[in-house]
């Protein structure tokens, strides 16, 4: 799937933004009881995870990209574990949310286990976009400085004085 690597930075802000606002509208919809926020919850969640998917499948051809312009291999290791963790996550918060709804007995302990897991989501979410903002402002990933790659932060002041230069 190399031909989403360009598209990642793009992608990466939908998940994000849909698991957490979606984590936010179950927990309004549990404390004021009312059906309508959890089930808004749902859709945001499920078009987080479609989200999460499509980054996952972008970020790793754009990591390798990003391992070739001489950003550190763990840096993007680290990323692509805790964003594929997450993804896995909110899989099975999904999974836990339908099986609550189907269930009779027992329904409260899974709608349980199904909040903790979409709140485990947004946690790695969360850390997932911190280490890949990590990634572009510390290393340089994807960055681009009059038209040429920037490797890191020195690579990219070199570019720019050599451009002023010009």
């Amino acid at each position: 799937m190399d031909f989403l690597a360009p598209f990642h930075p793009q992608l990466v802000h939908f998940p994000v933004a849909l698991i957490l606002v979606a984590l936010l509208f179950d927990v309004i919809g549990r404390l004021a009881d009312l059906d309508w926020w959890r089930k808004a919850a749902f859709a945001l969640l499920v078009f987080g995870v479609l989200g999460a998917g499509a980054a996952v499948l972008s970020g790793g051809p754009a990591g390798e990209r990003a391992e070739h312009f001489s950003v550190p291999e763990q840096a993007v290791d680290a990323h692509e574990e805790v964003a594929e963790l997450a993804l896995w996550v909110g899989i099975a918060a999904l999974v836990a949310r339908i099986a609550a709804a189907a269930m009779r007995r027992g329904r409260g302990a899974v709608s349980g286990l199904a909040f903790l897991l979409l709140l485990a989501t947004a946690a790695l979410v969360t850390i997932a976009g911190f280490r890949g903002g990590k990634l572009v402002y510390e290393h340089g990933a994807a960055v681009k400085v009059h038209g040429q790659q920037a490797s890191g932060p020195e690579k990219a002041a070199a570019a720019e004085e050599e451009a002023e230069e010009r």
